[in-house]
């Protein structure tokens, strides 16, 4: 499986908070081999090998979007955002929206500055401010085309490599996690781990967590391993001890952020298998949280493992493809020791 590929695929699989069902069909079918299980709330799940320790690697397959809460008379839609989003990156945007007829475009339009007022021009705008423009003329066409209230929508994606050492997109968040996942899988399938290995693809992680709190609360595992991303600091700006990752700096052991400390014991592992194999780790305290926590308040041992990413939650989040390849490593190291 190329490594870059599968997260190409990842990335442009339709998939915002409660609606990940084209992702969870997109792990589906790259393994049809393999027996899923699929809980109440929407969890992706699979398990390989018997004996030794329970380990959970755990990704989330939702990605931040938009929910249309309204046609106006003259066609314009109304919309909601979905997770964390800022808003000065969504304006003079191309959106994609996801209707029982396929896919229909539109943009997040804004005044252009020839008709707009100074005070205009410095104003941040806020959610109320915006609108979805798919080029029709009343709500009539609108509902002809299959726009109805309550549909989900995103921006539209690009995918570019830089220098052949970045990767540039928007949903690295977390799809590169899910990337992981499936690269485990493939190696497990055809090197059965000693230990008892369950991959997990959960739901809703930004709006909450939800997803992971559900499986948490249901199985028991002596390691849950959370893959995810972390804001990189290193930018021209000069804040870096706010979040001090480094994109090329190795995959970030995520000990701390606002909802608590992870597991210690799983820290002193992870880097003692680092160290031993000359992987190069990050250990971080930041900001936001991860299914980790959910895991960790259910009395699960857990802790995140993170790649390093710039312009988190933005349509340009970059990733070290070498980050991306030593997680790997250092993931199926842990998933044998």
């Amino acid at each position: 499986m190329d490594k870059i590929q599968i997260l190409k695929d990842l990335v442009n699989t339709f998939g915002i908070s409660g609606f990940e069902e084209p992702v969870r069909e997109k792990i589906r079918k790259l393994f049809p081999q393999v027996e899923f299980k699929e809980d109440e709330v929407g969890n992706l799940s699979a398990t390989i090998g018997s004996g030794g320790k329970r380990i959970a690697f755990m990704a989330h397959m939702d990605e931040l979007g938009f929910l249309i809460n309204y046609i106006e008379e003259n066609g314009y839609l109304r919309f909601k955002p979905i997770g964390g989003w800022d808003v000065r990156g969504v304006y003079n945007r191309v959106v994609e929206i996801s209707t029982k007829r396929g896919m229909i475009y539109g943009v997040i339009g804004l005044k252009p500055p020839h008709l707009s007022k100074k005070e205009e021009m410095d104003k941040v705008l806020s959610w109320d401010d915006l609108y979805m423009d798919i080029g029709v003329e009343n709500a009539q066409e609108a509902t002809e085309q299959g726009i109805i209230p309550i549909l989900p929508a995103r921006l539209k994606k690009d995918f570019i490599i830089l220098d052949e050492k970045y990767v540039v997109t928007r949903g690295l968040d977390d799809r590169v996690g899910c990337a992981l996942n499936l690269l485990l899988l493939e190696n497990f399938l055809h090197d059965l781990p000693k230990n008892t290995i369950t991959l997990v693809w959960t739901v809703q992680e930004e709006t909450g967590l939800r997803g992971a709190q559900a499986f948490s609360a249901k199985n028991s595992f002596d390691e849950v391993y959370t893959l995810d991303t972390v804001s990189a600091g290193n930018l021209p700006w000069g804040n870096f001890y706010q979040s001090p990752a480094r994109t090329g700096g190795g995959p970030v052991i995520r000990l701390a952020d606002r909802k608590g400390v992870s597991s210690l014991k799983l820290r002193n592992f992870v880097k003692g298998i680092a160290e031993r194999n000359k992987i190069k780790v990050q250990e971080i305290v930041t900001g936001g949280t991860t299914d980790a926590a959910a895991a960790f308040e259910a009395g699960l041992n857990s802790i995140p493992l993170c790649i390093p990413v710039k312009y988190t939650h933005s349509q340009v989040e970059m990733m070290s493809i070498a980050d991306y390849h030593n997680a790997l490593k250092l993931l199926i190291l842990i998933s044998r020791n």
